[in-house]
């Protein structure tokens, strides 16, 4: 996260480098030796029509000659995601807020970070005080629409589209989040399965079984995504609510998604609120039974990793993965929206004075603990 100037240590380490005297460079450039030993000590700086010469002279980028890395690496991004979410957790909000600002100056076209630092502000939304978080979604969305216009990685481009999208309708304009999506869904072709079919051919199995692991993996995530969306749409049609329902479950039960997809308690807490939405308030509190139980299941720090059967899917995850396969909140928040996502969700305000869910909520405090 360095990115102060540091031209003048530059300019002597590269100039002895390169086995150049003091006055070779001097020479080179028409000046004085004295204003070169002067540059060298920090006691002035070469003028700005100098430093391409200097540059040119010694065979490297301007940037280099400064000491200016606009780009950082995947290791340097996971290590400032994981102080900023750590930031978030312990600190005021706008401090961490602050803190991401000053990041993004430093690293305005490091696109593998800026869309990394989107993602924490979608995340860490809800810490916003209620009167500024217009203006917070506003700084977010531009964030991204930056991202979009100047990343080259169309992996990177789709991420931000999908978290603008996400600030659209956090902030009630949905039209805009379809009109910024709508022609971006595409028929899945399958390329990972090409992929891996192609790493078995070359004699790399195991390369191909990290693939499709993985995949498998991010596509069944997002089929239980699709199916608690698809669920609020059926909130008056009861037969059909628990059909979802059902195929939903069978898919955790099948793969054992409670045990290593994270966000497996969210899908329960969703299937709840649909239930609740609808007036059924008995299978809505079997669901939030689910939520803890999922709840109960999760480690911390809470991590992606897989099983017996999903092997291959955490060295996945740490190659496509920007992050790695850490949370993208801080244990603290984590361990807190545990609770609050019961306790403070409006859906379930009916059921305060319920035996069932205040026992639930007393749970769900001894797991937070």
């Amino acid at each position: 996260m360095q990115t102060n100037i540091n031209l003048a240590n530059n300019i002597m380490r590269i100039r002895k480098e390169s086995r150049l005297t003091q006055a070779d460079l001097a020479e080179f450039l028409g000046v004085t030796k004295a204003s070169v030993s002067k540059w060298e000590t920090g006691q002035s700086y070469p003028d700005i029509e100098t430093l391409p010469k200097i540059a040119t002279y010694f065979g490297v980028s301007i940037d280099e000659l400064l000491g200016y890395e606009p780009q950082m690496t995947k290791a340097g991004i996971r290590d400032a995601c994981e102080r900023l979410k750590r930031a978030f957790a312990e600190q005021p909000f706008e401090q961490a807020h602050d803190a991401c600002k000053e990041l993004v100056r430093d690293y305005y076209s490091c696109y593998p970070l800026l869309v990394q630092v989107a993602a924490l502000y979608l995340n860490h939304l809800p810490l916003a005080e209620p009167a500024k978080q217009q203006a917070f979604i506003e700084e977010s969305i531009d964030l991204c629409r930056h991202i979009r216009k100047n990343a080259q990685s169309s992996a990177t481009i789709k991420q931000a589209e999908s978290i603008e999208a996400c600030f659209f309708l956090a902030s009630g304009k949905p039209q805009l989040a379809i009109e910024l999506l709508e022609d971006t869904v595409e028929v899945e072709m399958g390329a990972d399965v090409l992929l891996a079919q192609a790493y078995a051919a070359s004699g790399q199995p195991d390369k191909a079984d990290e693939t499709l692991q993985g995949t498998l993996f991010q596509s069944l995530a997002l089929d239980l995504n699709r199916l608690s969306s698809m669920a609020m749409l059926y909130v008056g049609d009861p037969a059909k609510l628990a059909v979802i329902h059902q195929r939903a479950l069978a898919i955790i039960d099948a793969f054992e998604f409670e045990k290593v997809f994270v966000n497996t308690a969210a899908i329960h807490a969703s299937f709840a609120m649909a239930y609740m939405a609808g007036g059924d308030a008995d299978h809505a509190l079997d669901c939030l039974d689910d939520y803890e139980r999922a709840c109960r299941l999760l480690e911390f720090p809470v991590k992606l990793h897989g099983d017996e059967f999903f092997d291959k899917a955490d060295a996945w995850v740490e190659n496509v993965n920007t992050t790695g396969t850490s949370a993208p909140r801080d244990e603290a928040l984590i361990k807190r929206s545990l609770i609050d996502s019961v306790v403070a969700n409006p859906a379930f305000t009916p059921l305060a004075d319920n035996p069932r869910f205040k026992l639930i909520v007393k749970n769900l405090k001894e797991i937070a603990r």
